[in-house]
């Protein structure tokens, strides 16, 4: 045969290879000898061992986790498609850590892509030719071979042998010893395999070929990064040849919700045809102390649970031809057990053993128990009878290292991140998490909405009614409720996310509620008319607005029309309020918290509270999703989509957590906190010598006297009383009055300031905060009568030089001086040292949040459009209006022109003898101009003047709509603290309500600004809002050497646009004038 034909058959054989269907492009097999889901267990060979639950106690299991052998590739024709063969020469592979993504070690690009498919799309295939410029062009379907080898314990011999891959993203075959064993799809749902006839004695190698792509990514188009690899664990485990291959529990509460019913549901596999004739299943329940709860175990023969011969006596009791299956085999009371809730966490362990014939324990496997009931009912979801609101988060499995491989260790930071943001309820956005978080979730104490990974955002509801996809969607459903049965945090199933409606999640919803009864069914795409599919039995919505009025920019004044990016979202109080339906109602994604962001959060929780059938809702989203990347001198930065020049990519839509992606709260975090504490603090009797106040216990199981309380005090900041109250005792859900000791103040301070501040704190360790934690305050005005302050004196001779360029004011210790040029103040010294760098001049702009680009971009793109962040100043008079020997009033007048606007800018200046000086503005907005970012003045000052003093709202930075959480108070910081680093640059630093504040150097001399108007907020730090509006990374800004003083009159709310409805109108600014007055002193 000559080399031509050689050739041609070659070829041939090639494109035949690729014109047939892959198993990773056909819809119709979703695996191949993998094992049937079941709950998370291992066996152990004691009960003790079962009951410590430890794995690496158990001589049944081994880790493979660690360094394998890896290679990779862009595209699968290019894949060495013999590594499997235990012959194969791999001394040239690198190496890769078990469990990880691919790249995250280097291996290929990472892609953010929000909503939509990193791949042409064209199901199921995922390979077709994108466009040219798509990341997937090159990487069309990148292939990742893995090969690692294990030595069989020795212990093992004549056992069945498993092998549990906990997570693959998203498509893999195995191969053991050089044969081929199966493959799986599913990235988020752990597949087992049966491999006893493939391994041998001694030395065994594993061959894994996964596959970053596969027909079931159209159902995984989550808003995450898009990676590849074994992303989860991997291990093996050991079992005899009669094994305990499932058990479901649960626990069923009376009609008083005190004594317990434990049910039990094992299943058994016997895989050399034993009869199990003699055998018996055992169950044990063990207290928090490990002390049994039953007085002996209790006991189900073996033989009719496994009913390996069909037995017909059998089957008509367990599964009957007419009616329900049966679930339970081994029950028990249970008198009064300590309930689990995710206030009151506690647990059982039960432990299950197989004892043969001869009464020997085969093995033994274990769970925790919660004893806890799930209902809907009358419009609201009951936990052991009472009704629960969700305080919840989305939460998405991400580490800025690591990608989508999560340590315990971090799971374990974020729950107690949430538990001391009093958050109650996760949401697993939107795929099955790590087994590991659940157990964290029991044990710590969160509900949690445990979702499908079904998600087909760029396809939209295509697939959710194409038969074809039917057994995919299905497959979903049964693995992620087959894993997690057993865990009392799941108190709900979620269908999936954003994927349509249709007869495939009909499916799903029918088979979970005939499998599960216990809990309730969620899946916001079941919407419908006049109410939703009956499919589902909470009601559902994303990125509600709240029933108030919404800025709406571009719209008349008047009209009933509201801009499409508001009027969008539905009003989620309308449909609680709507008698056509009477199921619970949640929104599953609010607030989206995109950079700067939460704003009227208390609003939202103002109308949950306000309607039995309001359920609560789910933050969007819990952590930033950003992913470490170094530049190219070695500056480590957190990036975002488009970084990795992946392309397609949503940019910084990654980035919107209450945490950074190194899991430190963001400012907005702590709002979170405080709207979602559980005891509500409202003014009572307010007077000083007769004070009390209103609490309301927000808790559904815990009584107030469980915590401990303190009150305080306060004057300008100072406390001047505090205490301790006795322990109150409020049950969950009501309100008392309680009086507090404060006692007659004999002497109040003039024009003082008298706050209340009630806080309730742990008055234990728990598991999450220590002892002393403060889970809730409140502070309320006192009314105290104050004298007035004393009218200000000032004293000394003004000397005043006045040419026609300046006018020159010095006294005792200060100069001044104001350019008519620039009508404005352009020189301050105080003992010879110059206060200003840049001279106060009107500010109308501000660097956009997120949420000001928002759906549309509509406010920042106005903003630009406008040139509002490039007006052009220009000065119109600087005249003395008055003077005496101690005073001189100067008029300065200025107008900022935007595109087809303007600002007119008036300040009355007082120029005192004593280096006084008062600042009266005036902002007059004329002309058309968009909405308004904020108006006010900035000046830059001295950058010795670094240290931050203030009394007004903090300490972190607020706005009008983001405040609740920032108490009226006295608090010092520096300027370079003040800056809030968002990963993308954006507006930050804001204080509202400022009384006074004061910059000062090290020694203390500085000076003070004092509000003499009715409001005021003020922003110090070491940027101008045009070097953040200019910067889109946080690394590539370069701090300025002075401070950046920003006084306002008004300030924009932050509303939740980035997804979501705008700011609500009583937060935005109107287009009329505001008066903004300050007096500047020097501190001494």
């Amino acid at each position: 045969m000559n080399r031509l034909s050689c050739f041609i058959i070659s070829l041939f054989l090639v494109v035949s290879t690729f014109a047939q269907k892959h198993d990773w492009e056909n819809i119709s097999v979703l695996e191949s000898n993998r094992e049937p889901a079941r709950a998370d267990f291992i066996p152990y060979q004691t009960e003790a061992q079962a009951l410590q639950r430890v794995r690496e106690q158990s001589p049944w299991f081994l880790s493979l986790n660690g360094v394998w052998k890896f290679h990779w590739v862009p595209r699968p024709e290019e894949r060495p498609q013999d590594f499997y063969r235990t012959d194969f020469d791999d001394v040239d592979w690198k190496t890769i850590s078990v469990p990880s993504n691919w790249e995250m070690q280097g291996y290929g690009t990472p892609l953010y892509v929000s909503s939509g498919y990193s791949f042409k799309i064209d199901p199921p295939r995922v390979t077709t030719e994108p466009p040219k410029n798509y990341t997937a062009y090159k990487e069309r379907n990148p292939v990742g071979s893995y090969r690692h080898y294990f030595r069989l314990p020795e212990t093992w011999k004549g056992r069945k042998v498993f092998i549990h891959f906990a997570g693959v993203q998203s498509f893999f075959y195995l191969w053991v010893n050089g044969q081929k064993v199966g493959f799986s799809k599913g990235s988020m749902e752990p597949a087992e395999f049966d491999i006893t006839g493939y391994v041998k004695p001694g030395d065994n190698q594993l061959a894994v070929e996964v596959y970053k792509y596969n027909d079931g990514s159209y159902i995984e188009d989550q808003d995450m990064w898009r990676m590849g690899g074994i992303q989860r664990e991997v291990y093996l485990f050991s079992t005899g040849q009669v094994r305990i291959s499932d058990f479901a529990v649960r626990t069923e509460l009376d009609k008083d919700y005190k004594d317990a019913t434990l049910q039990i549901a094992p299943k058994l596999a016997s895989y050399q045809g034993d009869t199990l004739r003699g055998w018996s299943v055992q169950a044990q329940l063990y207290d928090k102390n490990g002390k049994a709860v039953f007085v002996k175990p209790l006991r189900q023969d073996a033989e009719p649970i496994l009913n390996i011969a069909y037995k017909a006596a059998v089957m008509n009791d367990r599964v009957p031809q007419r009616g329900h299956a049966k679930f339970v085999w081994l029950e028990a009371k249970v008198e009064n057990p300590a309930k689990w809730t995710a206030e009151t966490p506690n647990l059982y362990t039960l432990v299950l053993s197989l004892v043969n014939n001869e009464n020997q324990t085969v093995e033994t496997e274990s769970c925790q128990v919660g004893f806890r009931s799930v209902e809907v009912k009358n419009g609201q979801v009951l936990v052991n009878g009472k009704p629960v609101r969700l305080r919840g988060v989305n939460r998405h499995e991400h580490d800025p290292a690591t990608g989508k491989t999560i340590s315990v260790e971090r799971m374990e930071q974020d729950i107690r991140l949430m538990k001391q943001c009093n958050i109650n309820a996760v949401r697993t956005c939107h795929y099955p998490n790590n087994t590991q978080w659940y157990e964290l979730c029991d044990k710590y104490g969160l509900y949690v909405m445990d979702e499908a990974d079904l998600e087909e955002h760029g396809l939209r509801g295509t697939l959710a009614s194409a038969p074809e996809w039917g057994a995919a969607f299905l497959d979903r459903a049964v693995r992620l409720a087959q894993r997690d049965k057993n865990h009392p945090s799941v108190i709900c199933w979620s269908l999936g996310n954003e994927a349509g409606y249709g007869p495939n999640f009909a499916a799903m919803s029918a088979w979970l509620k005939e499998f599960d009864p216990t809990r309730f069914i969620h899946y916001e795409g079941a919407q419908g008319t006049p109410t939703d599919p009956s499919t589902v039995d909470v009601i559902s919505r994303f990125y509600p607005r709240v029933q108030e009025e919404y800025l709406n920019p571009g719209i008349a004044e008047g009209s009933d029309k509201e801009r499409p990016e508001n009027a969008r979202w539905e009003r989620l109080l309308d449909i609680a309020r709507n008698k056509v339906d009477n199921r619970p109602v949640l929104t599953s994604e609010y607030a989206h918290a995109m950079g700067n962001a939460i704003g009227n959060l208390k609003e939202y929780w103002d109308e949950i509270y306000s309607n039995p059938r309001m359920l609560g809702g789910f933050i969007w989203e819990w952590a930033d999703e950003g992913l470490y990347k170094t530049t190219p001198d070695g500056k480590r930065f957190i990036a975002y989509g488009g970084d990795f020049g992946d392309i397609p990519n949503l940019k910084t839509f990654c980035l919107k957590g209450l945490v950074s992606s190194e899991r430190q709260p963001w400012p907005k975090y702590y709002e979170v906190k405080k709207v979602y504490q559980p005891v509500l603090i409202e003014p009572g009797k307010m007077t000083a010598g007769n004070t009390s106040v209103q609490i309301t216990n927000r808790n559904h199981f815990l009584n107030l006297n469980e915590f401990d309380v303190s009150w305080t005090l306060f004057c300008n900041g100072k406390t001047v009383q505090s205490g301790e109250l006795a322990p109150t005792n409020i049950p969950a859900g009501e309100k008392r009055e309680v009086a507090v000791p404060v006692k007659a103040i004999q002497n109040p301070v003039a024009g003082g300031d008298y706050q209340l501040r009630i806080a309730y704190r742990l008055k234990n360790d728990e598991l999450w905060a220590k002892q002393g934690f403060e889970i809730a305050f409140e502070q309320l005005k006192m009314d105290v009568p104050v004298p007035a302050l004393p009218t200000e004196k000032h004293t000394g001779k003004l000397t005043v030089t006045d040419d026609l360029k300046t006018i020159t004011l010095s006294g005792k210790g200060f100069s001044a001086q104001f350019d008519r040029g620039n009508a404005t103040l352009v020189s301050l010294k105080y003992n010879g040292n110059e206060m200003l760098v840049a001279a106060p001049v009107f500010q109308g702009f501000r660097a956009p949040t997120d949420n000001d680009r928002g759906f549309g971009n509509w406010l920042a793109k106005d903003w630009a459009n406008s040139d509002l962040n490039k007006m052009e100043r220009n000065a119109d008079s600087c005249t003395i209006i008055a003077k005496a020997d101690n005073f001189v009033k100067i008029m300065t007048v200025a107008h900022s022109s935007a595109k087809e606007g303007s600002f007119v800018h008036r300040t009355l200046w007082t120029v005192y003898a004593d280096g006084v000086i008062e600042s009266d503005n005036a902002f007059v907005p004329q002309g058309k101009l968009p909405e308004l970012p904020r108006l006010g003045v900035v000046m830059s000052l001295n950058k010795a003047l670094e240290q931050y003093s203030w009394y007004g709202h903090g300490p972190y930075e607020n706005y009008i709509d983001r405040r609740e959480s920032t108490p009226v108070g006295l608090y010092k910081s520096t300027v370079t603290e003040q800056y809030v680093a968002y990963d993308h640059p954006q507006e930050t630093g804001n204080h509202e309500g400022i009384r006074w504040l004061t910059l000062t150097d090290k020694s203390g001399k500085g000076i003070e600004i004092k509000t003499l108007s009715e409001n005021m907020s003020a922003t110090a730090i070491h940027f101008t809002a045009d070097d953040l509006y200019k910067a889109d990374h946080a690394y590539k800004l370069t701090a300025r050497p002075e401070t950046v003083l920003s006084l306002d009159a008004a300030m924009l709310g932050l509303g939740n646009s980035s997804c979501g409805p705008g700011v609500l109108k009583k937060y935005a600014i109107e287009k009329k004038e505001y008066k903004l007055k300050f007096e500047i002193k020097p501190v001494k």
